[in-house]
């Protein structure tokens, strides 16, 4: 996921920290957004549905894009 994919899924899920991530330097954000969009993703797992499985694909999906 790139970054301003990250930065547009907090932007719609956290309209606060988005906006502090854009006070922060350039550089910053570009580490910023990614911890940010996940933890918007870890937040709303559970009501995205209803079977377990699905939503720790999801996490699972999250980890992977972090770690490359």
């Amino acid at each position: 996921m790139s970054i301003q994919a990250c930065a547009n899924l907090v932007a719609r899920a956290d309209p606060d920290r988005f906006a502090a991530a854009m006070s922060a330097r350039l550089q910053a954000r570009k580490k910023l957004f990614p911890i940010y969009a996940v933890a918007a993703e870890v937040a709303r797992a559970p009501w995205m549905t209803k079977e377990p499985v699905i939503a720790e694909m999801r996490l699972q999906w999250w980890r992977d894009a972090l770690e490359s």
